[in-house]
Parts: structure tokens; sequence; C-alpha cells
């Protein structure tokens, strides 16, 4: 028998297999990130119209908002939507953080969402970038469930089909004259430049 095979100080330890999705340790390949931001934003979607249609704020009847509501939004309401706000801005920092881990790059890097240009090259990396393959420094690939993948391919199969329809529907109302603009404001526009 080895000495190694027997002591834990010459050997790797072994990774636990609880992996708390909600942690921002970890890694998150890009189906389980898809999945989990699809996730999030629907959970928070639904969220909030259950507490818009708990307070009144707003009404299935006639699909509108209510007309006092910034002096909804002040009271318990207020309150409710800002808790909302700040459960989804943390787990999709956390889902954030973990595809940085899985691309071997630091969770800090999330800071690079709050410059104009550079938050969209980032979410295009995060989206499209390749993770690095077996461990790198914030450990062992996880496992995509499958109940992952189906989310992730039900938001991809979905943002496409959303893209399509409206692009279809900008090029018919082209067609139908719908959305036409007017010379005059062209040419007023351009004439100081």
């Amino acid at each position: 028998m080895n000495p190694q095979d027997s002591s834990p100080f010459f050997s790797r330890p072994q990774p636990t297999s609880s992996d708390n999705p909600l942690s921002p340790e970890g890694r998150f390949g890009r189906l389980s990130s898809i999945g989990w931001y699809g996730f999030v934003h629907l959970i928070t979607f639904f969220a909030t119209i259950a507490l818009s249609l708990a307070m009144g704020i707003f009404n299935l009847n006639t699909l509108s908002v209510d007309n006092q509501f910034v002096n909804t939004l002040t009271g318990i309401a207020g309150l409710g939507f800002v808790v909302i706000l700040v459960l989804y801005i943390y787990l999709v920092m956390v889902i954030s953080i973990r595809r940085l881990h899985d691309m071997n790059r630091s969770g800090w890097l999330i800071l690079l969402f709050l410059l104009p240009v550079v938050n969209i090259l980032l979410g295009l990396y995060l989206l499209l970038g390749s993770g690095t393959a077996g461990i790198n420094n914030y450990g062992l690939p996880r496992e995509t469930p499958v109940w992952e993948k189906i989310l992730a391919w039900l938001m991809i199969i979905i943002t496409v089909l959303s893209f399509l329809a409206s692009g279809s529907m900008v090029s018919y109302m082209f067609g139908t004259g719908e959305l036409e603009m007017p010379q005059e404001v062209i040419q007023k526009g351009t004439q100081y430049f």
C-alpha cells in the first residue's frame, strides 16, 4: 500500500458534492448560466406582476397601470419592489460571478457591467465564451442538470422567436406605411449638421 493513498496530507482534497447554485462559489457552464438567468427573470417577472396585482397597481381587466402609480410606490408596495429588485440584482451577480469562474476569471470583473459599452461586450463574453475544461482555480466543472439544459434551450428558442417576430412586425409596419419617417423631420433634423 502506498503512503500517499492513505494519508490526506499528500492527496488532493476531494470536491464536495453539495453545490449551492445561489452561492458565488463554484462554476456555471453556458447552459447552466442561461438556464439560471431565465429562471431568475421568470421568477422576478411573476413576483412583480403578483405584487402589482395584490397592491392594485395593475388591472388585468383593462391591462393598465393605476393613475396613482407613483403614490402607490412610496408606500409598502415600493418596499416590496425594492426587495424584489435587490434579490434580482444579487442573483444575477451570483450567476455572472459563477460564469466568470467557469472561464477562470475573477468574479470582480462583474464591476465592468457599470461601464456603458463594456457591459455589452462583457455580457456577450459571458454568453459566448467557453469555460475551461477540467479543473481551474475555482474548482471542477459543474455538471449541468437536465432541467437547466431544458430551461436554457427554451430561453434560447424564445429569444430567437421574439427577435424574428419583432423583426417581421416592424417589416410589416414599414410595408403598410404605418412606420414612415416624414421627410420634413429628417430635413429639419439634419439641417444643423
